[in-house]
């Protein structure tokens, strides 16, 4: 047996095998829900114009109200994660997030919609800042970013199934009723009940799972740290828990001995060390890892929340353009000048050849995001999301360039493709830059920014798209471009984890001190 054991080594030591499985399908099954959410208003809003009457500039305030809602929450749901566990708040937020959508189906009137569509940005944020902090927390240090990359392939899975969901169930005739005025059913609502399944299901299954053990160790609480791991060993391995070969945790925490003494309520605490952790990012050494991931997540999602929910619009100007002159050449500038006609019957019907680019846009995204996970234990973390940012900036100036609807396709599904992977995988680079103990915040914070960029990019994608499209185009290409750059810079090794080898190298001796909070840490 070995006495004592630092937290990666013991995570090592629990093996590799149903546990970790189970952790990556519950986790896979959050990610899904949370890409339903982000991407079901290009399929149930078209479908809901008609029959609440909306207007287009309607349309675009319930899209703002879903990313308004998102920013709002930013910080609460990872200082939440930091203070009170990730398995608490994902459980709490997917419970809720899906009794919102199920409510949103039933009653009706835009204003509900409205306010559904925020309150759905502002807790869909929970799992979209925590799920990849979840899943990595469980991984031994090789496998952090493998399964982070890993975990997109779900998220670009949920952009495949969601329009082949909408092309079987919102055409479907035969749901059509109404009780009083006050419980509707129509396809596109039929549609949001069958999006809140796979959310409930997660929140019962996360019920049976652990807290992460690295949560529990920063906490200080190592017994129950340690009751983890013993139930991944006997988990991986079959093995009695009471075999699992560490008995103690060595500590790498360090702290400043603190002379003051405070008496505060569990409330005061809570706020107090919400701030604290806030306030650690925008200090060395977190300063400069901060700027960089929050910077790259704004190019990001400028580009993907931009042009990429702009994709489908083009695909069907594009469509438009060769039935109307079979024989010319259209430029992107040519198609900015058309203009859609509305679908004045309320049925819900799809173009078939959207819907194809559709698929293949995100059957793409999918294989490439299979291969880069793949490549992700070969390949330092910081790689493959920089990478991707740079194909898709790249990618994105090609768009003014494009003559054809084939050349557009070809583009747009390698534009998605690195525009998804980077998404999914500059989370990878906060869960090894940051510390355990602000890592739910950071990530928060990172989240925050992207959500900023979105909102800017579809400002300025709805305002020049009809008239100077060009300009959206361009400064997207920037964006994205100068997001990859700026990924050089990210370091390449925590502060902490540089501190923590010259600590080992230099002296093996542990200090425990008492703060005046009463936690325990160590120097």
């Amino acid at each position: 047996m070995i006495d004592l054991e630092d937290l990666d080594t013991a995570l090592e030591k629990t093996g590799y095998g149903r546990f970790h499985y189970e952790i990556l399908a519950v986790s896979a099954l959050s990610i899904v829900s949370m890409g339903f959410q982000n991407g079901l208003s290009s399929y149930v809003f078209p479908a809901a114009q008609c029959d609440l009457n909306l207007t287009s500039y309607e349309l675009g305030i319930l899209n703002m109200a879903f990313m308004i809602g998102g920013i709002a929450s930013c910080f609460l749901w990872g200082a939440l994660a930091d203070n009170f566990g990730r398995k608490n708040i994902l459980i709490l937020a997917h419970f809720i997030d899906a009794t919102v959508t199920l409510v949103c189906s039933v009653l009706p009137g835009s204003f509900v919609l409205l306010v559904c569509r925020f309150l759905n940005g502002f807790i869909v944020g929970a799992p979209g800042s925590i799920i990849f902090t979840y899943v990595a927390e469980f991984q031994p240090p090789k496998y952090k970013t493998p399964m982070v990359c890993c975990c997109g392939v779900f998220f670009t899975l949920s952009w495949l199934l969601l329009p082949l969901m909408a092309y079987f169930i919102l055409p479907i005739q035969g749901i059509n009723f109404n009780i009083a005025n006050t419980f509707i059913m129509v396809p596109w609502r039929f549609f949001l009940i069958i999006l809140t399944l796979p959310e409930f299901l997660v929140t019962i299954w996360l019920l049976k799972t652990p807290e992460t053990p690295k949560f529990h160790f920063a906490k200080g609480n190592h017994r129950e740290c340690l009751e983890v791991l013993k139930t991944m060993y006997s988990r991986n391995t079959g093995n009695h828990p009471e075999n699992y070969p560490v008995r103690k945790l060595a500590t790498d925490m360090k702290m400043e001995i603190q002379n003051d003494v405070v008496c505060e309520g569990k409330s005061q605490r809570i706020l107090r060390n919400m701030v604290k952790q806030i306030k650690s990012l925008f200090v060395s050494p977190l300063l400069k890892v901060t700027f960089l991931t929050c910077f790259i997540m704004f190019g990001n999602m400028f580009g993907m929340f931009g042009l990429g929910l702009w994709l489908p619009e083009i695909f069907v100007r594009f469509d438009q353009f060769e039935k109307l002159y079979p024989n010319a050449t259209p430029s992107i500038k040519e198609l900015s000048q058309l203009t859609n006609e509305k679908n004045i019957s309320c049925e819900s019907t799809f173009d078939s050849t959207v819907t194809f680019n559709t698929v293949v846009i995100g059957s793409t995204s999918l294989f490439i995001n299979i291969i880069c996970s793949l490549l992700a234990t070969k390949l330092h973390f910081k790689i493959i999301p920089l990478t991707a940012m740079l194909v898709g900036g790249v990618s994105s100036g090609i768009f003014y360039f494009l003559t054809s609807s084939m050349q557009n396709l070809v583009v747009a599904s390698i534009f998605q493709a690195g525009m998804i992977i980077a998404n999914m995988t500059i989370g990878s680079i906060a869960v090894e830059l940051y510390p355990t103990s602000v890592v739910g915040i950071g990530l928060s914070l990172i989240m925050f920014s992207g959500r900023l960029g979105a909102m800017t990019s579809s400002y300025l994608f709805g305002y020049f798209m009809d008239t100077r499209c060009e300009i959206p185009i361009f400064v997207v290409a920037f964006v994205v471009l100068l997001g990859g750059v700026v990924g050089f810079f990210v370091p390449r090794q925590s502060e902490y984890a540089k501190r923590r080898k010259i600590s080992t190298a230099s002296s093996g001796i542990e200090v425990a001190v008492l703060s005046h909070n009463g936690e325990i840490k160590f120097r």
